[in-house]
């Protein structure tokens, strides 16, 4: 086994991202399943956490330590390289969810739809845990979420969910492949499709969107 593969199989990882202003992001490594011995006075000892904090200025980012990673089948260098690959790729993943949201917010608007933008809490293997943007939709009683599922799946580079609130009920999925966002949605009548994925796509655009909306707010949405 590898430094790279003992760290992701033997610690758990969360990114924090740069508030406002920042520019450095803190990736955090627990080792998986700590036994909590007896520390002085009898309190729990807790684990040892190596926190990197990584800036970047183009595509290389300068990583520095709290202290120094220790394990005897990965070295520091291993971990370095973990923390930067990580956060290159949560780079990568939220500039594409960044301008999605962007994207649906502007055409939600221009539809006449109030938008308030959230954070979801995710967790990717080659990523840790971290938080990801979604946005939510609403116009006079309805109540529309844009919210990310993942950030690959076979044959796409990124998923993102559309829901009916509060009932979560499936509107459409938005699949990101040939360069670019597809939306994916069932219309009333259709036949033979079993899911969103299956059903015939249209590249995001204002007028698709709309199109989504209107069903829904028609009442002939079928899941």
């Amino acid at each position: 086994m590898s430094g790279l593969e003992k760290i992701q199989r033997a610690y758990a990882v969360s990114v924090r991202q740069p508030g406002k202003g920042e520019d450095v992001y803190h990736v955090s490594y627990v080792p998986r399943g700590w036994r909590y011995a007896e520390g002085t006075g009898g309190k729990p000892a807790q684990p040892p956490e190596f926190i990197a904090s990584i800036r970047f200025q183009g595509d290389d980012g300068t990583v520095s330590w709290n202290k120094s990673p220790s394990d005897l089948e990965a070295t520091p260098e291993d971990f370095t390289q973990d923390a930067r690959g990580r956060v290159r790729t949560l780079r990568a993943w939220i500039g594409r969810l960044a301008d999605l949201v962007s994207a649906v917010e502007g055409y939600a608007k221009d539809l006449g739809w109030v938008t308030c933008r959230i954070d979801k809490k995710m967790e990717d293997s080659q990523i840790g845990r971290y938080e990801a943007p979604g946005l939510l939709m609403q116009e006079r009683a309805y109540r529309v979420l844009l919210e990310p599922v993942g950030r690959s799946a076979p044959g796409v580079e990124g998923i993102v969910d559309l829901y009916l609130m509060p009932a979560y009920d499936d509107i459409a999925s938005l699949y990101y492949y040939d360069g670019r966002w597809n939306l994916h949605y069932i219309f009333p009548g259709m036949t033979g499709v079993a899911n969103t994925r299956e059903a015939p796509a249209k590249p995001l655009a204002k007028e698709s969107l709309q199109e989504v909306l209107e069903q829904m707010k028609k009442g002939t949405w079928l899941p």
